[in-house]
């Protein structure tokens, strides 16, 4: 079975690998057939393993065969295993005392196709049972349902024991922190009681201690390392200063967040100031809430990402009704506010790339619309003949690359180099051109020769990387690629976004404040939380990590801005369904 595959990579070693403690960290959230499942940061937790000393593969939103790459590092060669530590979040399905994790591609599989479109967990067993002292499996997943046919049931299914195999199953926010605790040198038995809704399957060892702690706890903090580590952190930004970032980074070096805190720290000394983005301009806007501040924020980004909500609170605040806005594919192409010279740039550019969109007018009609959706196809996008942001910077990138009208250059090169069909000079052509007229070809060519196939992945993974980041558009997310790619063709962009972001954290944090929130509305809002089924923890007024994480799955599944701090939208939307108590939202109003 095509499962197998990653299996060949403990043959493929020249050379003995020395022991080494291992993690792997899959997140899957974007399924093409299923419900989005939210929960933990991925390159934060493996950020959270690498400190702690382990080599670590990650994955993020991964189809069936990136499943298997990612879970190579498992099986290569180690001739005296060390500590192994691996998080699966995504969607399960189970059948027979067997539980598969899908592909974020998989359909609707039946019993014969689910190990085409899954990686079972009885064999990621088999590759961490040898570990010492021992190895962790965490499954994360929630209630709702993955496609399938007759002979399978969703979910996580009952798994034969394993000896020196601790599986950890729960939601994913609470695996997330089950890890964090296990990576800072707890047991099973504290990973466990770090959230009230995980549980250890039978055969598990809760004195197990499978990794040895990092960072330097504070004085009188030793038997608390992430705790600490977590207050040190919100001090640190609660200074939000130079020395504050310095002070956090001589205490814990190699802490949880000591890269968030460098990154930090050098733009507050160089003292740089950074161009407003999209997101910046509407937080600005959102925190101001005047009228003003929303035109001017649709004055720099008529199409911009936060521009319905921009029209929306207009309305409202000139006491107008709103009409909702389209989510079609038609209605978020409209969002990008192409005006008739845009749509004349894009169909010469669809012409440049070898597409027949028609007259090149401005006009999107049949023929246009038909290029675009076959462009969408060779590029794996959904077929919508439509534009999302993202896809029109895209083929602006591609573009980039083709010197003259018809991409004479590019062609040229490629007869030179990759039409001759040998894996360098394949390699040569993608280095020069990887968004070509000719690179999905040339992948597609590397991909199908023996002995290439990494070489592949890891040009491709750049660029999906990349992609990842921008759909993601966190902080985190920028940090990955920076990490795995520091010279990468999107470096700078990704450095200049991920410390924008970095600072709007900082003033979603800010805004929260200036609400001035009184007990009693902090409450209702944990209630709303709680009516919701997002598990906010206890309705006490105080906004724990439980509460911040149900306030981002809130903000997700609304579409609003996904901070995990409180906004006035945010804050309207969570009380408009409530039964007015007056005013009672700032502390000393209504009294």
């Amino acid at each position: 079975m095509r499962y197998s595959l990653f299996l060949l990579a403990a043959l493929a070693g020249a050379a003995p690998a020395l022991a080494e403690n291992r993690a792997v960290v899959i997140g899957n959230a974007d399924y093409r057939t299923a419900p989005d499942l939210a929960g933990s940061d991925t390159p934060a937790l493996a950020e959270v393993m690498r400190v702690a000393g382990f080599v670590t593969a990650q994955g993020i939103d991964q189809p069936a065969d990136e499943l298997r790459r990612t879970l190579d590092l498992l099986a290569r060669r180690d001739d005296a295993p060390g500590a192994r530590i691996v998080a699966l979040n995504g969607r399960f399905l189970n059948r027979d005392g067997e539980t598969w994790l899908l592909g974020t591609d998989a359909g609707k599989p039946d019993a014969q196709e689910v190990g085409h479109q899954g990686v079972p967990l009885s064999l990621v067993m088999q590759l961490i049972a040898e570990a010492k002292p021992g190895a962790v499996l965490l499954l994360g997943t929630d209630q709702q349902e993955m496609p399938h046919r007759e002979g399978l049931e969703s979910g996580i299914g009952e798994l034969a024991e394993m000896s020196g195999v601790s599986v950890i199953v729960g939601p994913p926010e609470a695996t997330a922190r089950a890890l964090r605790e296990l990576a800072a040198g707890g047991t099973v038995s504290r990973a466990l009681s770090s959230a009230r809704n995980l549980r250890l399957l039978p055969g598990g060892e809760v004195d197990l201690v499978p990794a040895r702690r990092s960072g330097k706890p504070a004085p009188g903090d030793e038997t608390q390392p992430v705790e600490a580590d977590r207050q040190a952190w919100a001090d640190a930004a609660e200074g939000d200063s130079a020395e504050s970032y310095l002070a956090y980074l001589e205490t814990y070096p190699s802490g949880m967040f000591a890269g968030a805190a460098e990154t930090r720290r050098r733009v507050l000394q160089d003292g740089r100031s950074k161009a407003m983005s999209d997101r910046d301009a509407w937080s600005a806007a959102a925190a101001l809430d005047r009228t003003a501040g929303y035109r001017d924020y649709l004055s720099q980004f008529p199409g911009g990402q936060r521009s319905a909500d921009a029209l929306r609170r207009l309305a409202e605040l000139a006491g107008l009704a709103t009409k909702p806005i389209s989510r079609a594919p038609s209605g978020i192409e409209t969002m990008l506010g192409l005006d008739r010279a845009a749509r004349l740039g894009i169909q010469k550019n669809l012409s440049r790339l070898g597409y027949e969109p028609g007259e090149l007018d401005g006009i999107f009609g049949k023929r246009t619309r038909e290029a675009l959706a076959t462009w969408q196809e060779v590029n794996r996008l959904e077929p919508t003949g439509y534009l999302t942001s993202a896809q029109y910077d895209l083929l602006r990138r591609q573009i980039h690359f083709l010197d003259g009208k018809s991409g004479r250059r590019d062609d040229e090169y490629w007869q030179r180099t990759g039409a001759l069909g040998e894996t360098r000079q394949l390699l040569a052509y993608l280095r020069r051109y990887p968004e070509g007229r000719h690179a999905v070809e040339a992948q597609r060519v590397l991909a199908a020769m023996a002995g290439t196939q990494m070489a592949a992945a890891q040009l491709a993974g750049a660029d999906a990387t990349w992609r990842w980041a921008r759909r993601q558009d966190s902080a985190a997310a920028y940090r990955s690629y920076l990490e795995r790619f520091p010279d990468g063709s999107h470096a700078d962009e990704a450095r200049q976004r991920h410390d924008n972001l970095q600072a709007l954290t900082e003033a979603s944090r800010r805004e929260e404040e200036e609400l001035q929130l009184n007990a009693a509305t902090r409450q209702r809002i944990e209630s709303r939380l709680s009516e919701e089924g997002l598990d906010p923890g206890e309705i006490d007024g105080r906004f724990t990590d439980e509460t911040r994480d149900a306030l981002r799955r809130y903000q997700a599944a609304q579409n609003l801005r996904v901070t995990g701090y409180l906004s006035r939208q945010t804050v309207s939307r969570l009380l408009e369904t409530a039964a007015p108590q007056g005013n009672d939202i700032r502390q000393g109003e209504g009294r």
